[in-house]
């Protein structure tokens, strides 16, 4: 039996999925920052309050708006914005999160960094990067003051905002 990509693709987002699960609950405000088509968003949202995708590719954010409303999902926007550099106050997202796109930007800590600035006190913040490891993500939510709660062997970690 062959897999496809995109089968592949599905099954890593739905890993991160579930090990985000035990962050989830339905008066969450989630933020996915290089979003993509926002294939994580879409698949919280019949989970959470509401979640904001946001992504510096418009036509990518664009497939995903329009899986969502071929979904009937109404509580997923789609932001055009780079991450380190987002355009919400401080204090406003429970739940934050970014797959496999640290490791390709151009300041993973400046990333963290705004991730931290947006999100509540107590807030998840789940990120996932193979590239970076494990390691690295700890490191550098742990300068942003983020307290680690649990990793995995799959590049993905979970920690609480201060």
């Amino acid at each position: 039996m062959t897999v496809t990509h995109e089968e592949t693709f599905a099954a890593t987002v739905q890993d991160f999925v579930r090990f985000t699960e035990p962050e989830l609950d339905l008066e969450d405000i989630c933020l996915e920052v290089y979003a993509g088509s926002a294939e994580v968003s879409r698949a919280i949202a019949r989970r959470v309050r509401h979640a904001s995708a946001v992504d510096t590719r418009a036509e990518v954010l664009l497939e995903g708006k329009r899986a969502a409303d071929r979904d009937a999902l109404t509580n997923v926007t789609f932001l055009v914005g780079p991450a380190e550099r987002l355009p919400h106050l401080d204090r406003t997202f429970t739940l934050l999160l970014c797959r496999d796109a640290l490791g390709s930007a151009a300041d993973p800590a400046a990333v963290v960094g705004e991730l931290v600035r947006v999100s509540r006190p107590g807030a998840g913040i789940v990120l996932a990067d193979a590239g970076l490891g494990v390691a690295a993500l700890v490191a550098l939510l742990e300068a942003a003051g983020a307290d680690v709660k649990r990793t995995n062997d799959a590049g993905y970690v979970c920690a609480a905002a201060p």
